[in-house]
């Protein structure tokens, strides 16, 4: 139930805050939401992998490797298996 309630949060605050802020800078820099939305929404998702690398490489740890490797292989496997569903 506990993860229901997580994705449920998430949507929300990602409807009531990201969305709006990503129209701000459709309207600022004058580009196609597509565009947008591509990008945005791909840095989005690769921020808290991100900075959990750079965190970890500073701090001389493992964290940063295994994050980018179990972040690509979940990426691979996880669209490809809904891809196929």
């Amino acid at each position: 139930f506990g993860i229901f309630y997580m994705f449920v949060s998430l949507a929300i605050v990602c409807d009531e805050f990201f969305v709006p802020s990503l129209e701000v800078f459709v309207d600022k820099w004058e580009v196609s939401m597509d565009v947008a939305g591509a990008t945005f929404m791909a840095a989005g998702g690769s921020a808290p992998e991100l900075f959990t690398s750079f965190i970890g490489t500073f701090k001389e740890s493992d964290v940063g490797f295994g994050t980018i490797v179990g972040s690509a292989v979940f990426n691979v496997l996880f669209v490809i298996g809904v891809c196929a569903i």
